[in-house]
Formats: C-alpha cells, sequence, structure tokens
C-alpha cells in the first residue's frame, strides 16, 4: 500500500525476521444448521504478524500470497535467523491469539453485522408482508362463508377450515419471526491458530548475508545513504497523498483513519457519515506526468474482496503541493482477474484511472 512518488530505488529489504500467523475465525447466530450444529454465518482467515520486541499488527487478508518457502541452501541460515530472532516461545500462540481477539475478531463481528443485519431486516419485511397478506385473505374468505351460512341457515364446515388454515399461518409467521430475532444474535467464537511461519527477507538468507538492518555497505556510504534522496521524495509524495485523501473524506463528512501500516490492501479505513458503511481507499501518489501505477497482489485481494466499498485514489503530487484526489470506485475490473499464483503486481494505466474516476 502507500504512495510513491517516481519508480522505486534499488534497495535490499533487511528487515528483521518476523512470525506470521494464520488464524480462523467464525461467528455464528442463534439458528440451527441442516445438521443440528450451530449456525456459522461467517468465517475467515486472519493473519498477524509478531516482531522480536513482542508488537503485533494485522498482516491483512493474504500476505502469504507474497512469499514462498526457502530453498535448500537458504534452511540453515533461516533457522541461524529463527534462533537468533528470539521471537519463538510458548507465547507465540498467546500473543497472536491475544491481537486477534482484540482486534481482528470485533473488525469481523463489525463488518458481518454491517453486511448480515440489513440482509435479515430485508428479508423479514418481505416474510411479515407476505404472510400478514396470506393471513387476511383466509380470514376475509371464512367470515365470508360465514355470513353465507349465516343466511340460509345451514352450518359451513369450509369456514372452520379457513380460520384453521388462519391460525396456522399466524404460527407459522410467528416461528418466523422467532427465527430472523435468533439470526440477528450474531457471536464470535474465539480465534483458532491453523499455522504459523517465520518470514525473513529474501536478501538475510544468502551465505554471505549482513545482519537484520545493517546494510552490509562500507561505514560512511551505505545503501541508504545512497538512497536517502529518492527515499525522502517517495515519503514525501505518500504523506502529501496521504493527507490530501483524508482531507476529502473529512470534507464529505467521514471519519477516515489510517491503516497504511497494518498491510491490510488499503491506505484509509473510512466510515462513512449516517450510514455508518466502511469505505476501503488505496491511495496512489504520483508525479502529474506518471504514466502507470503499481497495484500489489494484496491490494488486487482486498478489492476484489470489499467490492463496491473499495476505492482506488489517485492523488497528483508535484512540488506545488498534491492536487485534488481522482477517486475510482470499485476498481476491481481495472485490474482485470485475479492475480495467478507468482504474479505479486500488476501496473495500471493512469489514463484508465482517470477514466473509471468519478466525477467531481
Amino acid at each position: 500500500g502507500g504512495a510513491a512518488d517516481a519508480g522505486p530505488a534499488p534497495h535490499l529489504d533487511l528487515r528483521p525476521p518476523r512470525i506470521l500467523v494464520c488464524l480462523r475465525h467464525a461467528i455464528r447466530d442463534g439458528g440451527t444448521a441442516a445438521d443440528g450444529e450451530p449456525q456459522t454465518v461467517s468465517e475467515r482467515l486472519q493473519f498477524v504478524w509478531l516482531d522480536a520486541g513482542g508488537g503485533a499488527a494485522d498482516a491483512g487478508p493474504a500476505p502469504h500470497l507474497d512469499l514462498r518457502p526457502p530453498r535448500a541452501d537458504e534452511r540453515e541460515r533461516a533457522a541461524a535467523l529463527a534462533a537468533a530472532a528470539r521471537i519463538s516461545g510458548p507465547d507465540v500462540g498467546e500473543r497472536a491469539l491475544a491481537f486477534a481477539a482484540a482486534v481482528l475478531a470485533p473488525r469481523h463481528l463489525r463488518e458481518a453485522r454491517e453486511r448480515l443485519l440489513p440482509e435479515t431486516d430485508r428479508a423479514e419485511e418481505a416474510v411479515r408482508s407476505r404472510l400478514r397478506r396470506e393471513i387476511a385473505s383466509v380470514r376475509r374468505r371464512a367470515l365470508e362463508l360465514e355470513a353465507a351460512a349465516g343466511a340460509n341457515g345451514a352450518p359451513r364446515p369450509d369456514a372452520a377450515a379457513m380460520r384453521s388454515e388462519a391460525d396456522a399461518l399466524a404460527a407459522r409467521l410467528e416461528a418466523r419471526l422467532a427465527g430472523f430475532r435468533r439470526r440477528r444474535e450474531l457471536a464470535p467464537l474465539p480465534p483458532r491458530i491453523c499455522a504459523a511461519a517465520l518470514v525473513a527477507p529474501a536478501a538475510l538468507l544468502a551465505p554471505d548475508a549482513p545482519e537484520p538492518g545493517n546494510s552490509g555497505e562500507p561505514e560512511g556510504r551505505g545503501a541508504a545513504d545512497a538512497d536517502a534522496p529518492d527515499a525522502a521524495a517517495r515519503a514525501a509524495a505518500e504523506a502529501a497523498a496521504m493527507r490530501a485523501v483524508m482531507d476529502r473524506e473529512r470534507a464529505l463528512g467521514h471519519e477516515p483513519r489510517d491503516v497504511s501500516a497494518e498491510n491490510r490492501g488499503y491506505d484509509i479505513e473510512s466510515r462513512e457519515r449516517g450510514t455508518g458503511r466502511l469505505r476501503f481507499i488505496e491511495v496512489k501518489g504520483r508525479r502529474a506526468d506518471a504514466r502507470a501505477v503499481t497495484i500489489t497482489r494484496n491490494e488486487m485481494l482486498a478489492a476484489y474482496n470489499a467490492g463496491t466499498a473499495y476505492i482506488l485514489a489517485l492523488v497528483p503530487v508535484s512540488a506545488a503541493g498534491a492536487a485534488r484526489p481522482l477517486y475510482a470506485p470499485d476498481p476491481a475490473p481495472l485490474f482485470g482477474p485475479e492475480p495467478g499464483f507468482a504474479e505479486v503486481s500488476r501496473a495500471i494505466s493512469v489514463e484508465a484511472i482517470r477514466r473509471a474516476a468519478e466525477p467531481g
């Protein structure tokens, strides 16, 4: 995620190793499935990064797709890194579970409510309206039959049958309404750990690799120093683009929140005014003459999953600052089909984004 000014500058990723934990989380309602078991209405995989400093962070919807297993010649170095990192141990599972229970599970529950409760409301209203019409029609017919029976003095057994049918429909309505009440009783289950893996940059697995956090360059002119002007320009463009989109969201009356550090596949989570719905905004800051932007696999998957809630924001950035953001809602058609297993990113034409952007 995030924004950049020009193309990437060459550098080595020498971040310290981390642990990626995969968890499964489910939400049930008060109903019962066909097999008699409690009914699961939403289930997803969740991912948590754990670092050596005791920190935990959301790893996004599918971080494993950007990873590969170590080759045979890298395994010895990977094992040494794991031992040196001191991030394994009995508390790894507890840290991941605690973060998932405190952060990821409540978010899953909130999103499930936002999606399922309106659907339940619509279904309940349709059932109530239909059955009430049927009950009224049957009762009206029963009254007509009873009136006809009173006129000629003969009993009408079909009138009693009509009343029984109306009572059965009324009982059916109450049972359906009780079912809808149970569907609204959403409750999260405790997260469960499925798998965990040590993740290290490939550059650290080479036999002559420097230590994590060390560029390996001679003192006085490291790789970070050589890239400093480009890095500073990219950081400035990213910050300007993020500010522009945050300001636009606030001007629209929404409540934006910067989540760019959490690797979710988007940079800003914004709650809409009035409806409370969430907007997931990926910010791309580019020079005014840029011809393309890079979309990562994580960003593509987030867009496919979020649908119309996902927005691609293109922000032209110049020496004068950031221009007005261009919003391309539901950009999945721009991205094309889902990426293949080995595909980590795609270049998307700036002109195509401009054409897809909503007016204003």
